[in-house]
């Protein structure tokens, strides 16, 4: 994947996700503690005279960046868990990532189907254009690095099933008292 073993790349991708995560985190948190003088710019700015309009673009900017807030905060934890799941090859901990890039993919899709829609239908279809290639190429590369992030969970899952030692059930051992899980010794002879 991207030219690296699949141990590295997970490793890569987590990183990535970390540091994207605490960005994301840290300016969404600018965004909400200045939620009021971006309302007050964004009217100004428009020019808007209604007396309500404050209080509904400030109530959609906090409840918006509440929501990006918390879902950055589950990819955080996801990558996190990546990066855990790789170093210690616990196949289990890459799971939240999946399940993460999964409903990122889904996302992808219906922005892709929008911009398709708005392309096809829109009697100025430039700038659907532009949201049409974009999502395609990220829906494209979501699936790449996708791909490759489960294909090292079933690398570490088959590594995993293959070390585990042979564990005998007691009531297997009463069966066969004179089986072992270890060679017979035969230099006593």
């Amino acid at each position: 994947m991207f030219f690296m073993r699949l141990n590295t790349a997970g490793v890569v991708i987590g990183w990535l996700g970390l540091v994207g995560s605490f960005v994301m985190i840290f300016l969404l948190s600018a965004t909400l503690g200045f939620a009021d003088v971006i309302a007050k710019t964004l009217i100004e700015n428009m020019k808007i005279k209604d007396a309500n309009a404050y209080d509904e673009i400030h109530m959609v900017i906090v409840v918006v960046a509440s929501v990006y807030l918390a879902i950055t905060a589950l990819s955080l934890l996801a990558s996190g868990m990546l990066l855990l799941g790789t170093m210690k090859e616990r196949h289990l901990m890459l799971v939240p990532w999946l399940i993460n890039s999964g409903l990122n993919m889904l996302v992808t899709s219906v922005n892709l189907l929008v911009g398709f829609a708005g392309l096809v239908s829109s009697p100025m279809p430039e700038p659907y254009i532009n949201i049409f290639l974009f999502s395609a190429t990220l829906l494209a590369l979501e699936f790449y690095i996708f791909y490759g992030i489960y294909s090292l969970f079933k690398q570490i899952q088959l590594n995993r099933d293959e070390q585990r030692p042979l564990i005998q059930s007691h009531a297997h051992a009463e069966a066969v008292p004179h089986q072992t899980n270890t060679y017979s010794n035969y230099t006593k002879i």
